[in-house]
């Protein structure tokens, strides 16, 4: 008997364990290992190990950008794999003002996000909006994968998170998400917040973990640092146990084309969220079911914060029917089809035996300070190591 075909190799490379790489790539291709679609192994775009890219077939780059991940790619295609690029953003479109925005403002990442996009095998995305503007601007046609719910800690059980009843009426109402969001927090629910505060006094308990707006100081809010580690986040944010889950978004381009994060976030959690009715969450949230829907305006936020504050049914009832929601259509299981429909013609290669000592490829923390030498120029590259030392620039 001949051996059955081995499962095709695929290779996950990312600076970091972002959540994009956690949620967006290693979910993934872990549900269809499981299933015996493939096989997969994760690693360090930073320091690319001359083994793993000769055991793979498949290279995924997560956000590729980078000097490095240019590299990898043009390596890896060289000797016969299949490149992937997973973007979860658009990544030509980051606004300067953001935390990011230091590095992808940078012509030169530009420049690297455009070649990979072009040079890529397949480019993958999680949204429709995303795919089409990438489409119209580099003429690829992207691979839609959706991601799915933050996979469960070894903690969390597969039941609803039920709240117990809080004796003294508290009402737990916060914001979980990157420092990139504190100054559209500011502008937007500084005067909502103020008055629930008049309102409820002691009984609203305000959270703010990541994005710290000058407001969340004023009213004495508990004020959590951001963790760019998915376990130790979502650990976090299961301690918070919040009643209410803020997410206001602004309506931009570069926004319009995430992903509901927020809304798998919040709801996985049993958390009953408020959201922009903009996109992406306006494609997820069903209004006044699944999330309350709130326009960008400071008087429609107070108006969903005072009844979903003053209605504990109501706070139940939409934090279930999101967890139900959330399960029924974003659970790896409901996806696993969609996955492997999608990626059948990527996972249909088989790549080229070779020795990992043939694979081209250097990295190290030497050449990733060269690499940002390169991209921020001698000043800004001089700004950020000063911030590194200094404590100032810290991550989220």
């Amino acid at each position: 008997m001949s051996a059955l075909p081995r499962p095709p190799r695929v290779l996950a490379l990312s600076e970091a364990p972002i959540p994009s790489a956690v949620l967006g790539v290693h979910a993934v291709f872990e549900a269809l290992a499981a299933a015996g679609a493939c096989s997969l192994a994760t690693g360090s775009s930073v320091m690319p190990e001359r083994a793993q890219v000769a055991w793979a077939d498949v290279v995924v780059l997560v956000r590729g950008a980078s000097p490095s991940e240019r590299r990898i790619l043009v390596e890896a295609q060289r000797l016969g794999r299949r490149v992937a690029t997973y973007l979860d953003d658009d990544l030509e479109r980051v606004p300067g003002e953001a935390r990011s925005g230091y590095f992808f403002t940078s012509p030169h990442v530009r420049a690297n996000v455009a070649f990979i996009v072009r040079r890529a095998d397949a480019v993958l995305v999680c949204s429709e909006r995303l795919g089409a503007e990438l489409a119209a601007r580099h003429g690829v046609r992207p691979i839609l994968v959706r991601q799915p719910r933050p996979p469960r800690l070894p903690e969390e059980g597969p039941a609803f998170p039920a709240r117990a009843d809080d004796p003294g009426g508290r009402v737990r109402v916060g914001f979980l998400g990157s420092v990139d969001h504190a100054a559209f927090l500011e502008s937007l629910l500084a005067d909502p917040l103020r008055r629930l505060r008049a309102e409820l006094g002691e009984r609203l308990e305000l959270v703010f973990c990541g994005a710290l707006p000058e407001i969340a100081r004023e009213l004495g809010a508990v004020c959590e640092p951001f963790e760019a580690d998915f376990v130790a986040w979502r650990r976090r944010a299961r301690a918070l146990a919040l009643d209410v889950g803020l997410a206001p978004l602004p309506d931009t381009p570069f926004h319009r084309s995430k992903y509901f994060n927020k809304y798998l976030e919040y709801g996985s959690l049993g958390v009953a969220g408020v959201y922009s009715n903009v996109p992406p969450s306006a494609d997820a949230v069903r209004d006044g079911f699944t999330g309350l829907l709130c326009a960008n305006d400071p008087d429609a936020w107070r108006a969903a914060l005072q009844r979903l504050t003053a209605e504990r049914a109501l706070r139940e009832r939409i934090a279930r029917a999101a967890w139900d929601d959330i399960e029924a259509r974003f659970s790896a299981g409901a996806l696993l089809e969609p996955w492997r429909t999608a990626l059948a013609a990527l996972l249909a290669h088989r790549a080229p035996e070779v020795a990992p000592r043939d694979v081209r490829l250097r990295g190290g923390p030497v050449r990733h300070a060269l690499d940002r030498l390169a991209v921020y120029g001698p000043a800004r590259f001089a700004e950020r190591v000063v911030g590194r030392l200094s404590g100032r620039l810290r991550t989220g």
